[in-house]
């Protein structure tokens, strides 16, 4: 079984150990979304690390509500 360890050398050749189960930063996400579709995905613009999700060719995003996202079909829109 692997450590979640690494040993890296620095300019100095001094030995940093990274312990990769405590990292220095944590992306804790909002509870709400600014989605925006860019082609097959939906992409949050308001959270500090960008994340997105998969929607696919024939999902449209048309507006949003409190429970997130709203989509129509291509063929809803005749698309």
């Amino acid at each position: 079984m692997q450590k979640n360890t690494e040993t890296v050398k620095n300019n100095d050749e001094l030995e940093d150990v990274l312990d990769f189960t405590k990292p220095d930063y944590e992306f804790k996400p909002k509870e709400h979304h600014e989605w925006r579709q860019q082609g097959y995905y939906l992409v949050c613009k308001s959270c500090e690390c960008q994340h997105a999700t998969w929607i696919g060719p024939e999902k449209v995003m048309v507006g949003m509500n409190e429970q997130g996202p709203i989509f129509k079909t291509r063929k809803e829109l005749n698309m």
